[in-house]
């Protein structure tokens, strides 16, 4: 059995605040650590029961951000991990193809101007408003695409809503209820980690129930988002049409001016940045 691991940062137990990579003072890195750490170990929580379900190959992609915020070197080391400069390989999702079992999503946040969530942000229109997807129901419809299904998510409250609606029977993690953008209560971290472990173990032993997420193409895509993510929220770009979600989702990413997607010479870039 193959496992694509999809991570993010904001749905983790414990998170509240927005990452602020401008600010060097001891007290802000030690908090980005500490954030780093509770993904780590909710990742691994997922690597492991993945494993003790049977999988023979894990694959865990780094996708929030800088591309660097899991610390990798105490993952499980059956797994394999994407990491770097997002937004420069051959793919938002690199390596997922029909060869996988499943997808897990781990750390997931709710789509922009969802009331009352953690940090929400990202918030896909498809077919001119007919249906809108977060980045966790866009990675899980990616997935879809190849026949993979996604069968376990994590995050906060309002994330689990919306993936629940639109996949039957995944299993929903929530490990914090939002009270705000900016607060929640929380599960304590080492108990979000046993729910998480128990939540994968059921979806992979329920796999073949949990039909694959597809959206029907012909696709026209755009993506509602502001500079800071709060509302309000504008098209960030030209409308595009694909044969596939998938499709779609590569085309609009590449024209952004920040993804230099498919890279295969140095540019300069120097992490952090």
């Amino acid at each position: 059995m193959k496992v694509y691991v999809q991570t993010d940062i904001e749905g983790i137990a414990g998170f509240c605040f927005r990452e602020n990579r401008a600010n060097p003072s001891p007290e802000n890195l030690a908090h980005r650590r500490r954030m780093y750490r509770l993904l780590t170990n909710e990742v691994n929580a997922a690597v492991h029961a993945a494993f003790d379900s049977g999988a023979d190959e894990v694959i865990v992609n780094d996708n929030h951000g800088s591309g660097y915020n899991i610390l990798f070197e105490e993952l499980d080391p059956r797994c394999r991990i994407i990491h770097g400069r997002n937004g420069s390989g051959p793919h938002w999702l690199p390596l997922l193809d029909e060869s996988f079992d499943a997808m897990v999503l781990i750390g997931m946040h709710a789509m922009g101007a969802t009331p009352c969530a953690i940090i929400p942000h990202s918030k896909w229109i498809v077919n001119d408003g007919a249906l809108y997807l977060s980045e966790a129901s866009m990675a899980a419809a990616i997935a879809g695409d190849h026949g993979v299904p996604a069968v376990m998510l994590s995050g906060d409250d309002k994330i689990n809503a919306e993936v629940s609606a639109k996949i039957p029977g995944i299993e929903s993690v929530v490990v914090k209820q939002a009270l705000s953008p900016y607060m929640a209560c929380s599960v304590i971290p080492a108990r979000a980690c046993e729910m998480i472990y128990e939540g994968v173990k059921r979806g992979l032993r329920r796999r073949k129930e949990i039909a694959p997420y597809v959206i029907p193409g012909p696709v026209r895509l755009n993506l509602l988002d502001s500079p800071d993510h709060c509302p309000p929220l504008s098209e960030c770009g030209e409308t595009v049409t694909a044969a596939t979600i998938d499709a779609a989702f590569m085309k609009y990413e590449k024209a952004m001016s920040w993804n230099t997607f498919g890279q295969e010479q140095m540019d300069g870039f120097i992490f952090p940045s």
